[in-house]
């Protein structure tokens, strides 16, 4: 057989092979970034539900009616639902921070710090920061130059005060 015909018959057979060989490596790609849309959104859900408590307690516009309806809303379903999912489908560092939040918010107590309400709040917001800092991680970008203070900077207009404290923390 002549080289000619050989390679007559066999250039559509590897252009068909080849061609195939792409699609299917291009469709997995596909459903593997369409996969992870779907969990970042559902992450972002969870993140949101998790963090409204902690907002509201810091949002110092607010009264003290208000923030204790944002404060009942981590006793709620939703709120447990939503911290179950996080221990399912978020990253370590996430889970631990959360872990760490909650166990400071349930057992370090304001009336502890009487004598320098400034304490508990730099303590609260080291946790929030740290908190927020590795959420950031988790859904966009594990390398950042991001500090914990600067987390918290667009809310706290004394932030740096407290810059050295939540950083070092």
């Amino acid at each position: 057989m002549d080289s000619t015909i050989i390679i007559a018959l066999l250039s559509p057979l590897l252009l068909t092979i080849g061609g195939l060989i792409t699609w299917f490596f291009k469709s997995k790609r596909e459903d593997i970034l369409l996969s992870e849309e779907k969990t970042r959104d559902f992450k972002v859900k969870t993140y949101e539900t998790l963090l409204e408590p902690f907002i509201v307690v810091f949002t110092f516009t607010l009264n003290e009616k208000e923030k204790q309806k944002g404060i009942n809303k981590l006793l709620s379903l939703d709120y447990r639902k939503a911290a179950f999912n996080l221990t399912t489908f978020g990253s370590d560092e996430v889970v631990k921070s959360y872990n760490r939040i909650m166990q400071a918010f349930f057992n370090i107590k304001s009336e502890d710090f009487a004598d320098d309400d400034e304490e508990y709040a730099v303590i609260m917001l080291t946790h929030l920061s740290d908190l927020l800092l590795n959420i950031r991680k988790d859904l966009y970008t594990k390398k950042t130059d991001l500090k914990r203070s600067e987390m918290l900077a667009f809310m706290i207009n004394d932030i740096d005060k407290h810059q050295f404290r939540i950083n070092n923390a």
